[in-house]
């Protein structure tokens, strides 16, 4: 039988979710996680699914910390790859290391980068979703996985990271975020990151079958192989879509749509979200002729029109909600955009009746253009002079 990431990825959070007491096999049902047609799915497909599992986990559970409290470690030899991977390093670091290079094929739906910051190193976990937000609680179970199997591999209950960022807003119960991870947990930050200290990843992991590197390896090449063929199925679909319209400036204005609220969006964050370089980002972006910065202002302009038509947000906070560093900046993008300002367009569009008269206007011979504003119902014309 051909091994599947997709499917063991699966059946990983069901076993977890199972300690939950909700139906579970009803919620992977209804979020279309039946092992057949996981297979069937590409990343972006499968990713868009789990991000609807947990969000109807979440609401059916009424915890918002449900995945901080279910990714309870199993036996290395019952988890998976991720378990066949720690049995072959031989310590906390390799591990480390190990589970970045594979991520692709223990995962499908992770994308993970590893850099070292002076004494530290850095682990940034991003989870590309497609037409969906990616929760929360989703990073809270991968996150938890992760700490949790490392002690586990290393017998050692101290493991611990130095610090662990969120770029989500910070939520109600904060201190359960450092109990779990037993570190300083920021969230408002540019990236999802989980920090070590370098010397704390000399701890040696011993395993009991010494053929598990071995054997691990041999897993993985062909593992790489079914994920092979998982890419052209991806790329496949990815080509029908392109042909069917879809652009990819559509797709960066909804991940910049994502950002704004969180502030200016930086290039090199958008790129970072679409999985590929700023200048590969910038070419795209050329080849549909726009760039990035354009972009931007155009993605700020299409939600202003929309948010002021329907006039349900104060302005103060709608220009938060795109990204202004202050209400006067929204202001003159508004005037900039629109000819008027946003407390003008959120009261409606000003109309005016336009008048042809032949009474010339006072002390002068000439024949007139008057307006007059429709929507004051007042009497008093602005007049236009004929070469205006």
């Amino acid at each position: 039988m051909t091994y599947s990431s997709a499917i063991d990825l699966v059946r990983g959070i069901r076993a977890r979710l199972g300690s939950s007491g909700l139906d579970i096999d009803t919620l992977f049902r209804q979020a279309g996680l039946e092992e057949g047609e996981c297979m069937a799915d590409d990343a972006l497909t499968l990713s868009d699914k789990l991000s609807q599992l947990w969000d109807r986990v979440t609401q059916a559970s009424g915890d918002p910390l449900l995945g901080l409290k279910v990714a309870s470690p199993q036996a290395l030899d019952r988890s998976g790859m991720m378990g066949h991977i720690m049995r072959a390093s031989p310590d906390l670091r390799t591990a480390i290391e190990n589970l970045v290079r594979y991520t692709p094929l223990v995962s499908p739906t992770v994308h993970s980068t590893l850099e070292r910051i002076g004494d530290r190193i850095r682990i940034t976990l991003d989870l590309p979703g497609g037409q969906r937000r990616v929760p929360q609680q989703h990073y809270d179970f991968i996150w938890c996985i992760v700490l949790r199997t490392l002690r586990s591999a290393a017998v050692r209950d101290d493991v611990k990271p130095v610090l662990v960022t969120y770029t989500f807003p910070e939520p109600d119960a904060a201190h359960a975020y450092a109990n779990a991870f037993g570190c300083a947990v920021r969230f408002h930050a540019p990236a999802n990151t989980m920090e070590f200290k370098d010397a704390d990843l000399d701890v040696e992991i011993r395993t009991d079958n010494p053929m598990a590197a071995d054997w691990a390896l041999r897993m993985l090449s062909d593992l790489a192989q079914s994920q092979r063929n998982w890419t052209v199925r991806m790329l496949a679909k990815l080509e029908q879509s392109q042909h069917a319209g879809a652009s990819f400036t559509a797709r960066v204005q909804r991940i910049l749509a994502e950002m704004l609220p969180s502030g200016e969006p930086l290039r090199e964050e958008a790129a970072r979200r679409l999985l590929m370089s700023e200048r590969t980002l910038q070419r795209r972006l050329a080849e549909e002729g726009t760039n990035f910065t354009r972009l931007v202002d155009d993605t700020r302009r299409a939600m202003a029109q929309q948010h002021l038509s329907k006039g349900e947000m104060s302005l103060k906070k709608l220009s938060f909600q795109l990204g202004f560093s202050e209400p006067s900046a929204f202001c003159r993008a508004c005037k900039r955009w629109f000819g008027q300002s946003p407390s003008q367009l959120q009261q409606g569009p000003l109309s005016l009746e336009v008048i042809l008269s032949d009474k010339p206007e006072v002390g002068t011979g000439e024949l007139g253009v008057f307006a007059r504003p429709v929507q004051s119902g007042g009497e008093g014309f602005m007049r236009f002079k004929p070469n205006c």
